[in-house]
């Protein structure tokens, strides 16, 4: 009975928002089996206010028609509209595709797409293989059993070397599985040609690679474990990942909903690692897609962001027939400009994990036909290879404390430049990495109870590497005055090579000890009101200067950078 007053309920929220009769069975059939409808509008209706459709999940602009995913919470947002609409063939379910037989019928063709069991396997027996190379993770598991996977990649993946972290995601809607393949392959890829390969070379010898390539199981295995037939862009409670992030504009739960567990997982497996780039592949169409989508405004680093697209999208085009990639003209587009949506992961990462992470949309076609896997492979991989070498480039250096050498975890600022949460962060180690365009810049360190140090006029060339390696100089309390100070003054302070001490009266000697109590120069019989102090071969740190004036000493703390 339950169920009846539901699908009852239903009917008539559809009649009264759409203006439609029971006619249409399948509109509600679909939301009551699977959970959302694809639906289309004419664009020009949607263009007179977006802000009605919010709830519904953007898909993509296709002549006069903009096309959408939505459950019934987005359903009943739009009540008492009456534009029409078109209900959409599910594009999961426009051809049954071929699955694969075993999981070595997978990588001797890739012309299927795994199953399941196939997919846990074949990750597993990556690090099997490659113990040295490659090592499986596990970083998390749904309430449907199915769980959360990655690889780590790397020439020595047993060992913290402090390199920069990239990731591959791939899925997250779960009918837009061409990503999940192409990312298995790239997997493999990367290990079988290490060592032959020089550019797999310079990729595994100099970043931590991570690959997860299915973000949402639930919803790619929609009709079981063994097909991805009849799969679905959200997950198992009908919730659009892609929309269920904190996000810079609109807070936490844009979208309205309860973070899912799909969605919590990645924020705690991001929130322990300290990603420099990555990379969000979805499909519907063939295009980069670089932040803001949240944004009107523009990214810190736009200029880079275009460089960078405009690469991956040249390459696709350069090795595809005429025709693919080539959306907007161009194959690239900042997101705002194609559509806003909040709650997105590409703005997540940016905004809140200070990482630099793009949207990749690979194929029109939410599923690529088993026989199409290979030519989008061939289209695609060097971009895939071409994008992840970008974190070698840019800026990157480790910060440490000036005194003990300890490592800091640092903040690094591009002054007069970054915005809206553009600042990076090293990690633990103190190691940072910092891509961006070419051109010169002043870049700001801080760090809670240290002094900020500040680089000026560093010169960043194109597709090269900038090494600073800064040392910060510690706060340490209770030595600014140990006696009473009278008419003494020392500048500059902080200094770098030398400083000058004034005294109203003769000065007589001056010692200098670092703070740990050692002495570092000592002068006497100085007989003026004057002296120079040249400090070019300290190294970065506190000082006492002790200055002994009639008799009495005056101590003050010096900061040498």
């Amino acid at each position: 009975m339950k169920i009846l007053i539901s699908l009852l309920a239903f009917c008539v929220s559809f009649l009264s928002i759409f203006g439609q009769d029971f006619s249409n069975k399948d509109l509600w059939q679909q939301i009551e089996q699977r959970g959302e409808v694809y639906l289309s509008f004419n664009t020009s209706d949607i263009n007179n206010d977006k802000s009605n459709f919010n709830k519904l999940s953007f898909d993509k602009i296709e002549g006069d028609r903009t096309y959408f995913y939505a459950n019934i919470d987005a359903i009943n947002s739009i009540n008492g509209s009456s534009l029409p609409y078109n209900l959409e063939p599910i594009p999961s379910m426009l051809f049954e595709p071929i699955m694969a037989k075993s999981i070595a019928a997978i990588s001797n063709t890739w012309d299927a797409y795994p199953t399941y069991s196939q997919y846990d396997s074949l990750m597993q027996k990556f690090a099997t293989d490659y113990p040295s190379l490659c090592k499986f993770h596990i970083i998390g598991t749904l309430t449907s059993g199915h769980q959360i996977l990655a690889v780590e990649l790397g020439d020595n993946v047993h060992q913290n070397e402090n390199e920069p972290q990239f990731l591959y995601t791939s899925s997250m809607h779960g009918n837009e599985v061409t990503g999940y393949v192409m990312m298995l392959r790239l997997i493999e890829y990367l290990l079988e040609n290490y060592s032959t390969d020089p550019q797999i070379n310079y990729l595994m010898n100099n970043i931590e690679i991570w690959i997860n390539p299915l973000a949402n199981p639930d919803g790619t295995y929609y009709g079981g474990d063994n097909t991805v037939f009849g799969s679905t862009r959200y997950n198992a409670n009908s919730v659009d990942l892609n929309r269920n992030y904190p996000d810079p504009d609109d807070g936490p739960h844009p979208d309205g909903k309860a973070y899912q567990q799909e969605t919590q997982i990645f924020m705690n497996f991001e929130d322990s690692m300290n990603f420099n780039m990555s990379a969000n592949i979805h499909g519907g169409k063939e295009v980069v897609n670089y932040p803001w989508d949240t944004y009107s405004n523009l990214h810190a680093d736009n200029s880079w962001w275009i460089r960078i697209s405009k690469m991956y999208a040249d390459s696709a085009q350069f090795y595809s027939p005429s025709g693919y990639f080539d959306f907007y003209g161009t194959g690239y587009t900042n997101g705002y400009q194609w559509y806003p949506i909040t709650g997105g992961r590409q703005d997540y990462m940016n905004y809140y994990q200070h990482c630099r992470e793009v949207t990749l949309e690979i194929s029109n076609a939410k599923v690529v036909a088993e026989n199409k896997l290979q030519n989008h492979w061939d289209y695609l991989y060097r971009s895939f290879l071409n994008y992840m070498e970008q974190i070698t480039y840019g800026i990157n250096g480790q910060s440490t404390d000036s005194i003990t050498g300890f490592a800091v975890r640092t903040k690094l600022e591009i002054l007069n430049h970054d915005i809206d949460s553009s600042e990076v962060y090293s990690n633990d180690s103190g190691f940072y990495y910092r891509p961006i365009f070419a051109g010169n810049y002043d870049l700001k360190f801080t760090a809670p109870h240290y002094y900020s140090k500040i680089i000026q006029n560093v010169q960043i060339a194109t597709d090269s590497i900038t090494n600073i390696d800064v040392q910060l100089v510690p706060i340490v309390q209770g030595i600014e005055n140990l006696k009473p100070e009278v008419g003494i003054k020392i500048f500059p302070n902080p200094a770098t090579t030398e400083f000058k001490i004034i005294s109203k009266e003769r000065i007589e000697n001056i010692s200098i000890t670092d703070i740990l109590g050692q002495q570092m120069y000592y002068v006497d019989n100085i007989n003026d009101t004057e002296h120079f102090v040249s400090i070019a071969n300290f190294i970065s740190g506190v000082y006492i200067v002790d200055i002994q004036v009639n008799g009495l000493n005056y101590s003050h703390k010096i900061i040498v950078q």
